[in-house]
C-alpha cells in the first residue's frame, strides 16, 4: 500500500510539472485575436472602416493566405462606437473580457481612445497605433502611438509656416474636446516660442455642422493662416462657408483627418488651395514599394474600394503589429510583444522613412507639406522632422 502511494505521489507531481503556464489571453497555437472599438457610424464612419475592415484585415488577409505568424492566424473583433467615447469605453471592456482580445489595434478619435486609456493601462492590455495624435499616450508602457503626434504636428506646422513661409498671424477653427483642445494648446506653445500668439480661436460643439458663425468671427480678425482642426463633414462645411463669403485673404490649413482626398470630396471646389500637413504618402500615386504592395493587395481583395490614407494607415499598423509579434517569437505573450516593438530600429516598412521606437513609444515622428490642386493633395516638401 504504501508503495502504491509514493507511486502516486510521484506520477502526480510529475503531471502537476508537466502542466504548461497559464496561456496568455487572445493566443492560441492556431490564432491571436484583437480588435478595437471605432466609428463605423457617425461622423468618422467611413474613416473606421476603411482603417479597420480596408486597412487592418487587408494586411491579416494577405499575412493569413500566407501562413500566419508563426503558424498563427490573425482574427479581428470590432464595435461601433459612433465616435462616442462612453461607447467606446464599453466596446473596449467588452473586447478585453468577453471576447478575450490580446490587444487593441488601430481604434480612432482622441476622445474614445482617451476614454480607454486608464482601463487598458490597468489591464496591461497593448493599444497598438490607434488613429489619434494626443500627447496623452506618451510614454505609457502598453500604449504606441499610431500617427505623429499633435504637439510634434504643431511644431512642424509652425515652424514650416513662420520660419519659410513667414506668416505672422494665426487663426484657429477647433473641435471643442481633447481632439482638437490638444491642437490648441500646442498652437499656442509653438507660436509662443515665436513671440507670436493666435489671433483668434473659435470652437466647434462634436458633431456640429453649421459653422458659419465661427467663420463670421475668424474673418473679422483677417489672419493670413487659418487652422482647421475637425473632422471631415464640419471641416469641408467651414470650407464652403469660407467660399460662400468669399474670405479668399487667408491660407486655410488641415490637420487631423483632414488630408485625404475623400475629405475634398465632401468640400468639392470650397477645397482648392489648403494646405496641410500629411503623415502618409499617397496611397494611390506613390511608387513606394510598400505602398504598391498596399495597392496590390486592395485591387486583389477589395478590387472596387480606392486606396485611401485611412485604409493606408490601418494596413499599416497591421503590418507593424506583425513586425513586434515575429520579434516577441513561438511565445508570444503581451509582455513580449511590447519588448518585440521596444527592439525596433531603423525598420523600413516601404511606406515610410525607417522607424525606431524608443521609450516614448511614438512610431512616427515625421510629416510632409500639401496643398490641394484639382482635388489631390500635391507634395510641397520633403518630410519634414519635429526634432
Amino acid at each position: 500500500m504504501r508503495t502504491w502511494i509514493i507511486g502516486l505521489l510521484v506520477a502526480t507531481l510529475t503531471a502537476a510539472s508537466a502542466t504548461p503556464a497559464a496561456a496568455q489571453q487572445g493566443v492560441t497555437d492556431t490564432e491571436i485575436v484583437l480588435g478595437c472599438s471605432n466609428s463605423f457610424s457617425g461622423p468618422l464612419a467611413f474613416t473606421g472602416e476603411q482603417a479597420t475592415r480596408f486597412g487592418v484585415d487587408l494586411y491579416f488577409r494577405t499575412l493569413n493566405d500566407a501562413g500566419g505568424l508563426n503558424g498563427r492566424k490573425v482574427r479581428t473583433v470590432y464595435y461601433d462606437d459612433a465616435y462616442k467615447p462612453q461607447d467606446a469605453a464599453a466596446n473596449t471592456k467588452k473586447l478585453v473580457e468577453q471576447d478575450k482580445i490580446f490587444a487593441v489595434i488601430a481604434p480612432q478619435g482622441t476622445p474614445p481612445v482617451v476614454a480607454t486609456l486608464d482601463y487598458l493601462e490597468e489591464n496591461k492590455v497593448p493599444l497598438l497605433f490607434p488613429f489619434q495624435g494626443s500627447p496623452i499616450t506618451r510614454g505609457k508602457k502598453y500604449v504606441f502611438s499610431g500617427m505623429t503626434l499633435y504637439d510634434r504636428q504643431s511644431r512642424m506646422m509652425i515652424d514650416y509656416l513662420v520660419g519659410e513661409r513667414k506668416y505672422k498671424t494665426f487663426a484657429a477653427l477647433y473641435q471643442d474636446d481633447e481632439y482638437g483642445k490638444a491642437f490648441l494648446t500646442a498652437f499656442e506653445k509653438d507660436l509662443a516660442r515665436h513671440r507670436l500668439k493666435l489671433a483668434a480661436a473659435e470652437p466647434v460643439k462634436r458633431g456640429a455642422t453649421d459653422v458659419s458663425a465661427q467663420i463670421a468671427k475668424l474673418q473679422a480678425a483677417k489672419p493670413e493662416v487659418t487652422f482647421l482642426v475637425l473632422v471631415p463633414a464640419p471641416g469641408a462645411q467651414a470650407l464652403k462657408e469660407r467660399q460662400k463669403i468669399g474670405w479668399t485673404d487667408t491660407v486655410m490649413v488641415s490637420a487631423g483627418p483632414l488630408t485625404d482626398e475623400r475629405y475634398l470630396s465632401l468640400a468639392a471646389d470650397a477645397a482648392e488651395g489648403v494646405e496641410g500637413l500629411s503623415l502618409w504618402p499617397d496611397p494611390a500615386t506613390s511608387d513606394l514599394p510598400g505602398v504598391r504592395q498596399y495597392r496590390e493587395a486592395m485591387k486583389r481583395h477589395f478590387p472596387k474600394n480606392e486606396p485611401n490614407r485611412y485604409s493606408l494607415s490601418g494596413y499599416f499598423a497591421a503590418m507593424l503589429f506583425s513586425e513586434g509579434a515575429k520579434r516577441a517569437g513561438k511565445n508570444l505573450t503581451r509582455e513580449s510583444l511590447v519588448t518585440g516593438l521596444e527592439s525596433v530600429k531603423d525598420w523600413d516598412s516601404g511606406i515610410l522613412p525607417p522607424i525606431t521606437i524608443g521609450p516614448d513609444h511614438e512610431t512616427q515622428k515625421q510629416g510632409f507639406w500639401v496643398k490641394v490642386e484639382k482635388m489631390r493633395f500635391k507634395t510641397l516638401t520633403d518630410w519634414l522632422k519635429s526634432e
